[in-house]
């Protein structure tokens, strides 16, 4: 309803203007005492022309000098570097709509999504005539699998229900076909989608992220998948997917490297979150977030079924590409773990990259899959319960995997009896 939106709309900027770093207000408080300065120095000088002293002495020159490159210093990073508290406020409020849009799938479906789901698959004997009679027309004769994401199991709650309609229908496919006037994807957008089912949608977007490099699906948000795994000695890949250590599992059995199938995760509902609602993330901003429709570094071809009993490959980095994960880290060494490594903390970067710059590759995503975002000094997360909140860059690692982990004490943490405070982030 417009009353809820107007009211989810002030609640946000509010939380968003007390949100806004004191060094944006302190930088601006030192520039007016300079500009007072300044202006002091010109009417002191203007009295001394009136006196009959002309010229500017030395140590007045040196001083307007020094006040003109401390304010120019101050004031650009206000003007060109934090983006406006109303984009803090707008990407808060989006946060909160997939945090409620996730809350409706489990009550539907008894379950939150998973972060790979197979939609069905295409089968071109079934495509509607009235497409494929259509002036430029591109459709493929492939039959291929319709692997996604939670975005798109989100999507007839994010007011997208025909885009949603095309992942669930088998008469559409989401590769190869589409029409000429509509190009396919490439470039980080996978190569192959096809623009009808892969279009940019504005909720997906932090209007303080810069995305023109994204041709399809472009995509700012990620969602708790909990803990990473990636061959690691400390736990097995089903022992990961407990609901204790995440949200967002695994739903697709594709097939490993061997060619068996993979496991699937076991259904996480609200009940399985035992620390509090309010205390577990379920989706934050993340810069280097893929495409919302590409679960993992898949294309076209990836997504072929050459026959009916054919399977296509479960993608290992599906977990990564729009997930934050915790990783088996501890400063202290709890349970012989190994120092957090700063890329894994929110905001952090790899070793001489640039954190808006930053792209995720197959090799750096499970590095990359943690909170980040263009605002200044955290980034905004949504909880179980429904609510945001805006989450500084330097909370201790321990909170950081307190907030993923839908119940601390029987995860598979370092520390699991640590204890999450609200005093604590």
């Amino acid at each position: 309803p417009a009353a809820d939106a107007s009211r989810l709309t002030e609640s946000t900027s509010r939380q968003a203007f007390r949100s806004t770093p004191n060094r944006i207000v302190q930088r601006k408080r030192v520039a007016w005492g300079l500009a007072g300065l300044l202006k002091a120095l010109t009417t002191k000088r203007t009295q001394s022309m009136k006196n009959g002293r002309n010229g500017i002495t030395k140590v007045e020159l040196v001083f307007g000098v020094a006040c003109a490159l401390i304010l120019l210093f101050l004031l650009i990073p206000t003007i060109h570097g934090p983006r406006p508290p109303h984009h803090l406020s707008q990407c808060s409020t989006k946060l909160r709509y997939f945090a409620l849009a996730a809350i409706q799938h489990e009550v539907s479906r008894n379950a939150f999504p998973g972060y790979a789901i197979s939609f069905g698959f295409y089968d071109p004997d079934n495509s509607p005539a009235s497409w494929t009679d259509q002036e430029g027309w591109t459709a493929t004769s492939v039959k291929h699998r319709k692997l996604g994401t939670w975005a798109v199991a989100l999507l007839p709650w994010l007011d997208a229900q025909p885009t949603y309609e095309i992942w669930t229908d088998d008469r559409y496919p989401v590769v190869f076909g589409g029409f000429n006037a509509l190009p396919l994807s490439d470039g980080q957008s996978g190569l192959g989608f096809s623009a009808i089912a892969t279009p940019n949608l504005q909720i997906f977007q932090c209007p303080s992220q810069t995305l023109d490099d994204i041709t399809r699906g472009r995509n700012s948000y990620a969602c708790n998948t909990g803990m990473f795994y990636r061959g690691s000695e400390a736990t097995d890949f089903v022992r990961s997917m407990r609901a204790a250590n995440g949200v967002f599992n695994n739903k697709f059995p594709g097939l490993d490297a061997q060619g068996s199938p993979v496991s699937v995760g076991p259904p996480v509902r609200l009940d399985d979150i035992k620390d509090g609602l309010g205390n577990t993330i379920l989706f934050a901003e993340n810069l280097q977030a893929m495409p919302w429709h590409r679960a993992g570094f898949i294309d076209a071809n990836d997504l072929k079924l050459e026959d009916q009993e054919a399977e296509i490959h479960y993608p290992e980095t599906s977990r990564y590409v729009h997930g934050i994960v915790w990783h088996f880290e501890d400063d202290e060494g709890a349970a012989d773990a190994p120092k957090v490594n700063p890329a894994h903390r929110i905001n952090g970067v790899l070793a001489g990259a640039s954190l808006i710059d930053l792209r995720m590759t197959q090799e750096n995503a499970g590095d990359l899959a943690r909170p980040t975002s263009a605002h200044v000094d955290g980034v905004n997360v949504s909880m179980a319960d429904g609510s945001t909140r805006f989450i500084t860059d330097t909370i201790d690692y321990h909170v950081y995997q307190s907030l993923l982990t839908p119940s601390g004490s029987e995860s598979d943490v370092p520390q699991p009896d640590f204890v999450l405070s609200d005093d604590s982030y």
